[in-house]
């Protein structure tokens, strides 16, 4: 597509490469009332490897280990949807956590094992967050969120996606959340969320 074509030779490659494993991807929604779909030790494992794969040399693997237990409860009480990566043997290697709410589909937060990483998962999952956002009606901004590192802020410039300061401006989350489901895209309100939270807590007393 257009934006693929936008890119240097070395990314194009880079996303072709993506695009020739073998993955087996689900989208799970998180909804109220019921566990987070990544609510196992097979995605808390990718958080672990992802962080102390990125935050060891740096910080020291117990500090590294306190960082991923931290983000993964974070992860897991958020709202959005999953993609969920699998390898050939069913096992679960990386998963991306999304939110669409407005005019802004955002990825949100990214975790994969040490295998994933040398697989091209994460450039699977830029490619395919730009591929559904370009279909979804309504959507006119991908945000990738903030990067952790001016080496990874290079990175996803090298891909179209610009750092932005006043980032307001351009990535517009007026509007209801979005959910995906086998008819395509629906809105969901603060509002109607909220029911469904106070409802779930009037069933469990």
């Amino acid at each position: 597509d257009e934006w693929e074509r936008s890119l240097p030779r070395g990314c194009r490659r880079t996303l072709k490469k993506a695009s020739a494993q073998n993955f087996t991807i689900v989208a799970k929604p998180i909804q109220g009332g019921v566990p987070a779909p990544h609510s196992s030790l097979a995605h808390f494992r990718c958080v672990v490897a992802h962080e102390v794969r990125l935050l060891s040399g740096s910080y020291g693997f117990f500090d590294a280990l306190g960082e991923a237990i931290s983000r993964y409860v974070g992860t897991t009480r958020m709202a959005g949807e999953i993609r969920e990566y699998r390898d050939e043997n069913n096992k679960v290697i990386a998963f991306a956590h999304e939110v669409a709410k407005g005019e802004t589909i955002r990825g949100q937060w990214f975790y994969a094992t040490d295998e994933a990483s040398k697989s091209y998962v994460w450039f699977h999952s830029v490619k395919d967050l730009v591929r559904r956002a370009i279909e979804m009606d309504g959507i006119r901004c991908v945000d990738l969120g903030p990067s952790g590192s001016d080496q990874f802020t290079e990175l996803k410039e090298k891909y179209g996606f610009r750092s932005v300061d006043d980032w307001p401006a351009v990535a517009n989350y007026q509007g209801p959340f979005l959910y995906g489901d086998s008819h395509g895209f629906q809105g969901v309100s603060v509002s109607s969320l909220l029911k469904a939270v106070m409802n779930s807590t009037r069933n469990r007393q």
